[in-house]
């Protein structure tokens, strides 16, 4: 077995797999082997519902209330797709609805989030998910009558 010589004769690409053909030559004989393919990538994130998605949320920033927005009576909702990584941790967030004046308070805060890891098959994925975060205004408590100004 001494003397052999190793050349790869060709690469096949078959998807997102890389198959090599190794051509073995010793005493004038040539034989072939396939190479195993690499393990494969998650090709995209997994989609799974917001309602179940909500019930994996670990950690939670509060969104804070834009005061430009507050004294404009601004509300609404704001409308986010999330990408969350394996480990986890909010990998990217994209707006895809809501009130201009209210879309950055919403990212900044659900960048912070974090997620229970989501497992398939034993292994730890990334997940796409909607995130909705509302703002809403609530009118400030009713005066309460100053003591001993009660008329009986």
């Amino acid at each position: 077995m001494l003397g052999r010589r190793f050349k790869v004769l060709e690469l096949y690409f078959w998807g997102n797999e890389v198959y090599m053909i190794v051509a073995t030559l010793a005493l004038g004989m040539a034989t072939f082997l396939a190479a195993a393919p690499p393990p494969a990538k998650q090709a995209a994130p997994l989609r799974i519902s917001s309602v179940v998605m909500q019930t994996k949320l670990v950690e939670s920033t509060p969104v804070k209330y834009p005061e430009a927005a507050r004294k404009k009576n601004i509300q609404g909702d704001v409308n986010l797709d999330v990408v969350i990584g394996r480990n986890g941790s909010v990998k990217s967030v994209k707006v895809t609805d809501g009130p201009k004046q209210l879309t950055k308070a919403a990212v900044s805060a659900v960048k912070h989030w974090r997620y229970q890891p989501t497992v398939v098959n034993g292994k730890q994925v990334e997940v796409e998910t909607a995130v909705d975060v509302e703002f809403k205004l609530t009118p400030p408590p009713a005066a309460k009558p100053a003591q001993g100004s009660e008329k009986h």
